[in-house]
């Protein structure tokens, strides 16, 4: 009794082995290879590019350079505005309010030149 059993075991798991075999080997066969590279480009191509990243790389630098310019100038005249007030109030005077917010416009301004001047 125990020979059937042993019999039906390995023929059940040789069909199922050489099944599963076949699957794999059907899976692989339907498996794309590399894709064939696209074809080279043309020389002048690729100068005309690359001569249109240069002029937009310049004209970025120069927005960046006005940038910058530009909050240098409000900063330093910010600072001027900030100096003549400081100066006209009396050393026995408590700081007003103004001040205070235009001490804050003018750390705004440095953290932005500085930031500017990172990139």
């Amino acid at each position: 009794m125990k020979t059937p059993r042993r019999q039906f075991v390995r023929t059940a798991s040789a069909a199922v082995s050489g099944a599963l075999c076949g699957v794999l080997v059907l899976a692989q066969g339907t498996r794309h290879g590399m894709p064939t590279p696209p074809p080279p480009a043309e020389p002048n191509q690729g100068e005309a590019d690359n001569s249109k990243g240069k002029i937009s790389q310049r004209a970025i630098l120069r927005q960046h350079e006005k940038e910058f310019r530009d909050s240098l100038t409000a900063l330093s005249t910010r600072v001027s505005e900030l100096m003549r007030e400081v100066q006209q109030l009396p050393a026995t005077d408590i700081f007003s309010v103004k001040i205070y917010k235009q001490t804050g416009e003018i750390e705004r301004l440095a953290k932005q030149l500085k930031a500017l001047a990172k990139g």
